[in-house]
Order: C-alpha cells, then sequence, then structure tokens
C-alpha cells in the first residue's frame, strides 16, 4: 500500500510537470519583413489571452532576442491574431507588431512607432521547435516577495508628437500586501494610489483593487517575472474620473527592482 502511495505521488508530480511544459510550449514563426529581412518570433502564452517571447533578428549588427508582449485571439482551426509590442529593458516600445495565422500561414506588419513606417511581415515556416536563444520563459508568474519598485513602458504618441507611456510603483505593506501608485497618460492622463491602511492584497500573482477614486474604478493587476499587465475590471463610466478614453490598462515592464 505504501508502495503504491509512493507511485501515484511520482505519477502525479510527472503529469504536474507535464502539464506545466505544456502551457508554456513555445510557438515559433520564422518569417521575413519586406520580403527579405529574416526574424524569427517565438511566442508563449497564458491559460488566458497573454502572450509573451521574444523576436530575434539574426542579421542585426549584434543579434540578441527582443522581449515582445500581448495579446492573442483564437479562432476555431488552429487561427489566431496577435497583436504584440515589441519592448526593450526600460520599458521603451520599438515596434508594434499584428500578425493574423491562418491555414498555417503567417502574415502581417510590423510598425515603427515613432515614424510610423510599415513593413509587411509574412511567414516562412510554423512549428514548436524552441530557438537556442529562448533561454527565459517570461511567462513565469511572479512571487509576491519578488514584485518590483518600479514598472514602466513608454511609447512614441503622433497625437502629441512626443513619448507618453505610464508608471506604476509599490511598497511593501505586509506579507501579500502592497500599495500602490499609478500614471498612465498615453490616451490621457489616468492616475490613483490604493489608500493608506487599504493596501491591495495579493492572490498568487495577482491582485484587485475597487473604489480607486469617488468613480469607483477598479483594475486588476497580474505580474510576471519581468512585467506585469493591468487591466480594468469597472464599467466604462468608471473612467470619467479621468481624461477621455483613459484608464490604467497596459503592459508595464519591471525597471526598477
Amino acid at each position: 500500500m505504501l508502495f503504491m502511495k509512493k507511485l501515484l505521488f511520482v505519477i502525479a508530480l510527472c503529469l504536474s510537470a507535464l502539464s506545466g511544459l505544456q502551457a508554456q510550449t513555445v510557438h515559433r514563426y520564422d518569417a521575413k519583413l519586406d520580403g527579405r529581412i529574416p526574424v524569427t518570433i517565438a511566442l508563449q502564452q497564458t491559460n488566458g489571452s497573454v502572450v509573451a517571447g521574444y523576436i530575434y533578428y539574426p542579421r542585426a549588427k549584434t543579434p540578441a532576442p527582443i522581449m515582445v508582449i500581448g495579446s492573442v485571439m483564437q479562432y476555431p482551426d488552429n487561427e489566431a491574431s496577435y497583436f504584440l509590442s515589441e519592448y526593450q529593458s526600460d520599458g521603451s516600445i520599438t515596434g508594434t507588431i499584428s500578425i493574423q495565422l491562418e491555414k498555417g500561414k503567417l502574415h502581417g506588419t510590423w510598425t515603427n512607432p515613432k515614424t510610423q513606417k510599415t513593413m509587411a511581415l509574412a511567414g516562412v515556416s510554423v512549428s514548436r521547435q524552441t530557438p537556442e536563444w529562448f533561454t527565459e520563459s517570461l511567462l513565469v508568474p511572479e512571487d509576491a516577495s519578488n514584485i518590483g519598485r518600479e514598472y514602466s513602458y513608454e511609447q512614441w504618441s503622433p497625437k502629441y508628437n512626443e513619448n507618453m507611456g505610464g508608471t506604476i510603483s509599490f511598497r511593501a505593506a505586509g506579507k501579500n500586501k502592497v500599495h500602490f501608485e499609478c500614471m498612465n497618460a498615453f490616451n490621457n492622463i489616468a492616475e490613483g494610489s490604493s489608500e493608506e491602511g487599504r493596501p491591495a492584497v495579493l492572490d498568487g500573482n495577482v491582485f484587485e483593487y475597487y473604489e480607486v477614486n469617488e468613480c469607483h474604478y477598479a483594475f486588476r493587476a497580474t505580474f510576471f517575472r519581468r512585467f506585469v499587465v493591468l487591466e480594468s475590471i469597472s464599467g466604462g463610466e468608471s473612467t470619467r474620473c479621468f481624461g477621455m478614453n483613459a484608464s490604467f490598462d497596459g503592459v508595464y515592464v519591471k525597471v526598477k527592482q
């Protein structure tokens, strides 16, 4: 009986490990920009719509994988649409990528946010072969004790003709608790902070915070190893205390540990 219990325990561990590996499957897309510049995009996906990975330009002067983070909309027959941003380590966005996967073929565009120059992106091959430079999964849930002090992003805004973005900072407030202060100014200004005596409480790598302001704004923060995803969870009317079309929503890259 003891042997069977140990055997079942080992099997459970193996199944758990396999499940984790399956959830972190790398989807690799080898493609060309403008029909001539080779690129490789390697992505992983959460159980939801968040995707993250790297884009790699093998002909760059000093080739190195660049972080890409975004979302995916999936359709029947393994078809999907990806919407990605290319992030540098300081949170600046140097490219936006729109990809459609249809009948096993990849096509889309890469756009320079500042010049608005767009290049066509067409796939050469689709596989699950992990590139040798893919050495770190970006979708590892962050432990509550390792949340950074500051996360930010910055992207060129043609409307304002300057770099715009957002910043959210955190300070510890007890076990699995943090205070936050957020300012997001890409579309318009949205800002707010936790109340003293009412910190955000983490459940794993996620917290939800309600009643940010008198308009009853609420948002969810989901932490991963190198970034946090902020998304509104209250109705559209809750943003009326901010500027028009403003919210906390976005992907913020860890810039201060």
